[in-house]
């Protein structure tokens, strides 16, 4: 008897990325929080309308760098927060056959 191929389905949204207005979740809910902050009657700025405006346009800045980034690589900052913490571990020169002349220097 033939065996038959077993297909498992995998719901979209459990691989798809948790984004928030094309941004990546918790850099957005962070922009939220200062553009509050900022603009907020209790905030740190007075609730003038010139600091109103100038949190908005943080805000609408901030959001379509974040959603450019999040096109780009929806795991952006995970991959870059990762690399800073492994940085002393994985040097960016290679030591196999690594001469060190004058012409080659460290950057350690």
């Amino acid at each position: 008897m033939e065996e038959q191929l077993r297909i498992i389905p995998i719901h979209r949204s459990l691989v798809r990325p948790q984004l928030m207005m094309g941004c990546e979740r918790f850099l957005f809910l962070m922009l939220c929080m200062v553009v509050t902050l900022l603009a907020g009657p209790g905030g740190l700025m007075t609730g003038n309308w010139l600091n109103m405006l100038i949190a908005g346009a943080l805000f609408f800045i901030g959001r379509a760098l974040l959603a450019h980034m999040a096109k780009a690589d929806p795991q952006m900052s995970d991959v870059f927060r990762r690399s800073v913490q492994y940085r002393g571990e994985y040097p960016a020169l290679s030591t196999a056959g690594f001469r060190n002349t004058p012409k080659a220097r460290r950057w350690n």
